[in-house]
């Protein structure tokens, strides 16, 4: 009896059905569900953006172009801008439509001081990406991470996140178009307000409205400082909120999600060039690290 308790086994195996194509993951889908020709990315970048940012923005005439490639206070804090690059290459979305506005890109909370409505950045590509400005300013625009560090708290990560909606509700109201996707780059203090945006949505909206025409889709949070008085975040990795994705990444020698003021500042780069050369969006479209410029992570005492 037993060789007919084999053949039984053997034939019930012969059965099963051959494996099937491997599925995709999430983190591979959700760049191109999220992100379509006439969708929005919206850049909030972190501590300090109107000291690197604006301050080279506002002497410029229109039309101001600021280039990375030239200009060492843009080169060290154009996370938010070359994130949002990163996302929109994996989502498929050709570069002529990242320069000629088929993709929107606009900034919020780096406090221009000159009225500007727009501005263009050069990629470390050599792309030519016109930003509309949004206006606000952050919390955390001027001075370094220790001198924001009692900034870090749940009050301000509301009132940014609150003043970035409606001023993006303005926009959206004077830019009417088809329905589309608002998707979120951010960086630092800018991730904290990113992602405290995308996982309070519900409570914002009914506060101050609808956004018109538009749905939050997709938030992608660089370096967000692994400590924010009186709120906890979901903290790295990728996860659904209800209608909107949420995305943390988080460099594994960043010192500010590490909490680590000793560490070295290299680790809250996440634009990856060596000698010279751009290798991509840490976590986006490369997982190789450089610190300083030079392959591997930073040394951290």
């Amino acid at each position: 009896m037993r060789w007919i308790a084999c053949a039984l086994l053997f034939a019930g195996c012969m059965a099963e059905d051959p494996p099937g194509p491997e599925l995709p993951q999430p983190i591979d889908v959700v760049w191109a569900k999220t992100i379509r020709p006439g969708d929005m990315f919206v850049l909030v970048p972190g501590t300090g953006g109107y000291d690197y940012i604006a301050t080279q923005v506002d002497p410029l005439a229109d039309p101001a172009t600021v280039d990375v490639h030239t200009n060492t206070s843009i080169a060290n804090d154009a996370v938010v801008f070359e994130q949002a690059i990163a996302s929109a290459h994996r989502a498929g979305i050709a570069n002529a439509q990242l320069e000629d506005g088929t993709i929107t890109f606009a900034i919020w909370g780096i406090g221009l001081t000159v009225p500007r409505t727009s501005f263009t950045y050069v990629s470390w590509e050599g792309l030519r990406v016109p930003i509309q400005v949004l206006g606000g300013t952050s919390r955390c625009a001027t001075g370094g991470i220790t001198k924001n560090l009692l900034n870090y708290n749940k009050d301000n990560a509301d009132a940014d996140a609150t003043d970035l909606y409606t001023r993006l509700q303005t926009w959206l109201a004077a830019h009417p178009g088809p329905q589309r996707n608002v998707n979120v780059a951010s960086h630092s203090w800018g991730g904290a307000v990113g992602e405290y945006l995308a996982e309070q949505r519900e409570t914002i909206e009914s506060a101050n409205g609808p956004l018109p025409n538009a749905t939050l889709a997709f938030t992608v949070a660089m370096g967000v400082p692994g400590f924010v008085l009186n709120y906890t975040f979901h903290g790295p990795g990728l996860r659904l909120l209800g209608d909107r994705y949420e995305m943390e990444i988080d460099r594994p020698d960043d010192p500010v999600h590490a909490l680590h003021p000793g560490g070295n500042g290299g680790g809250h780069q996440y634009d990856i060039v060596v000698d010279g050369a751009f290798l991509g969006s840490y976590g986006i479209t490369t997982e190789e690290l450089a610190c300083d410029g030079v392959v591997g992570a930073c040394a951290n005492p």
